[in-house]
């Protein structure tokens, strides 16, 4: 499995989660992949910072309340956030990742909406404590 697929394993049980399922039934089908130790990390970082991610969001969406957000979007944006400020993943990569996630899955104006978030984002210089565990 490809970093981009491992991606979408994330989306997919980030998905699940905020659907009231438990992530490690989710989780379990992947131990024996090699990027099994990526997606579990990305998952708890993700789920560990969804307050911290959320304040960005807030701050950056402007004149969409968070909660007028589709859920996929919110959760493709904490990915970027989370790969942008926890896991200090490259910004053209982790801000490309996630568009081609919203471009598949998501509105056809969701991808221009998560780049320019994930932008301001990147160059904000805030930081968190959050962690990759």
């Amino acid at each position: 499995m490809t970093r981009r697929q491992a991606r979408k394993r994330v989306l997919d049980c980030l998905y699940e989660v905020s659907m009231g399922k438990d992530p490690e039934e989710f989780l379990t089908q992947y131990e024996d992949d090699k990027q099994f130790g990526f997606i579990r990390d990305f998952v708890n970082t993700v789920m560990e910072n969804t307050e911290f991610c959320d304040e960005i969001i807030s701050r950056y969406s402007k004149n969409w309340e968070l909660s007028r957000i589709g859920q996929v979007d919110k959760l493709i944006l904490r990915m970027g956030i989370s790969e942008l400020k926890m896991m200090k993943i490259d910004k053209r990569i982790a801000i490309n990742e996630a568009v081609e996630l919203a471009k598949t899955y998501s509105t056809e104006k969701s991808p221009g909406f998560i780049n320019g978030i994930l932008n301001r984002a990147s160059e904000d210089g805030q930081e968190t404590g959050g962690k990759i565990k």
